[in-house]
């Protein structure tokens, strides 16, 4: 017979983990991170214009919270431009990871195609 613990008697407390003082009421709202499409242009022109920055050279990741683009990071210079209005740094902070992320997984790509380039060059000859 197994004796299972009760959580109903026994209260269990994970290591290293204790519930903070305050809870909080509710929980920020997500933040999505994408590629940019045609149609966020506009938005990307006018956060640049709002922060006082010139419009950066495309492609572009943006950062949506809500539904709305709140910051805009171009891939080609890693410029940033945001909505100076709203907290956008953890959002930066978001797209300078994803752009860093995709950089490494392009390097990854075009490492394993140089390394498969002489056995397909060998197989058309």
């Amino acid at each position: 017979m197994f004796h299972f613990v009760s959580t109903e008697t026994n209260k269990i407390q994970p290591l290293g983990f204790e519930r903070p003082a305050v809870e909080p009421h509710e929980l920020p709202d997500p933040v999505l991170v994408r590629r940019a499409t045609a149609s966020d242009t506009a938005r990307i022109r006018a956060l640049a214009r709002l922060d006082d920055r010139r419009m950066p050279a495309g492609p572009f990741l943006v950062a949506e919270m809500g539904g709305e683009t709140m910051a805009a990071m171009s891939l080609s210079t890693r410029d940033v431009v945001a909505d100076p209005f709203r907290r956008t740094g953890d959002a930066a902070d978001m797209l300078r990871l994803r752009a860093e992320q995709l950089a490494k997984q392009a390097a990854r790509a075009e490492a394993r195609q140089r390394r498969a380039a002489p056995f397909t060059h060998a197989a058309a000859a």
